[in-house]
């Protein structure tokens, strides 16, 4: 999904794994896989979301089964 926008994939970890992550554990080098595309989703976005000199909230669209 990432690849249609962008070469690299942000680290993006599931909520069962936070604690684990956030943890002072080493090395949790299990947790380094693609996180799930059927778990993400996509939505377009105006430009001006890329700028901080446009402190809005309108292009935020909370969508409760994300969360």
């Amino acid at each position: 999904m990432m690849a249609k926008i962008h070469d690299r994939m942000p680290v993006i970890r599931h909520r069962d794994d936070y604690e684990r992550w956030l943890s002072p554990e080493p090395d949790p080098d299990d947790l380094m896989r693609p996180f799930p595309d059927a778990l993400m989703k996509m939505s377009p976005i105006d430009r001006k979301v890329g700028s901080p000199k446009n402190d809005i909230i309108d292009e935020i669209d909370p969508d409760p089964t994300m969360v």
